[in-house]
């Protein structure tokens, strides 16, 4: 995938993204894919309370804690991207925007879209098991894993112009 259209995916998945080349608005559209992932985060954590409800009508409150767990990541990895420095100046700063750094930058907001996608697809998992205890604990130890994953994808965002 040409960089053209990585960066036309990303302005069709996240309103107010007007590309990365143009330098007085690269930072703003940098702020609106974060604002844009934490937003689906905070919807995910809605739908887990949801679950949570659903449990405790129940007689089983066993998945309870897990669940717990699960929303409390998810808050806390919401608020990570959402107060996130607004980032990648160093890419922009420059006389001319170094294409490669443009292209990795691309790809990482486009993998954690896809990671977003992966932890909604594992939430809606988690719904479909409602009421067979031990498949639901398995999604959630399986959601709780694409959670990390996201993280530790997240944590190396300062990591991606120093790169290349």
């Amino acid at each position: 995938m040409s960089l053209a259209e990585k960066v036309e995916r990303l302005a069709r998945i996240v309103p107010g993204v007007a590309g990365y080349q143009d330098k007085e608005k690269s930072r703003e559209s940098d702020k609106n894919i974060r604002l844009h992932l934490s937003a689906e985060l905070d919807g995910l954590k809605r739908e887990l309370e949801g679950d949570k409800r659903r449990i405790m009508n129940g007689k089983d409150l066993s998945l309870l804690p897990a669940l717990d767990s699960l929303t409390a990541k998810l808050d806390k990895l919401s608020n990570t991207v959402k107060y996130a420095s607004r980032g990648y100046r160093a890419v922009f700063d420059e006389h001319k925007v170094d294409l490669v750094k443009l292209d990795a930058l691309c790809n990482f907001d486009l993998r954690l879209v896809d990671e977003v996608g992966t932890l909604k697809a594992q939430a809606a998992r988690l719904r479909d098991a409602h009421g067979r205890g031990a498949v639901q604990q398995q999604v959630m130890e399986t959601l709780a894993d694409a959670l990390d994953e996201f993280e530790r994808t997240f944590a190396t965002r300062q990591n991606i112009i120093a790169a290349g």
